[in-house]
């Protein structure tokens, strides 16, 4: 995975974005075909999660978010 494309503008307000990313704002960049979502600092302190689309990354995001917290 290569992070050195350009970071998404996002609109974290919008309906449906989940509480979770409009909370933390985490990073989203595109590269190619596959967006990704990048919250902290690896390895230990981040929530990575990707998606086909910047909606489904960050539904993803939501989803390894409350993965890593146990909840």
């Amino acid at each position: 995975m290569s992070l050195e494309k350009e970071r998404i503008r996002v609109d974290y307000t919008r309906e449906g974005v989940p509480a979770s990313v409009q909370n933390f704002r985490p990073d989203i960049y595109r590269d190619g075909d596959v967006f990704y979502c990048v919250l902290g600092a690896p390895p230990s302190d981040n929530v990575i999660a990707k998606g086909a689309t910047m909606e489904e990354a960050m539904l993803n995001w939501d989803i390894a978010y409350h993965q890593k917290e146990g909840k």
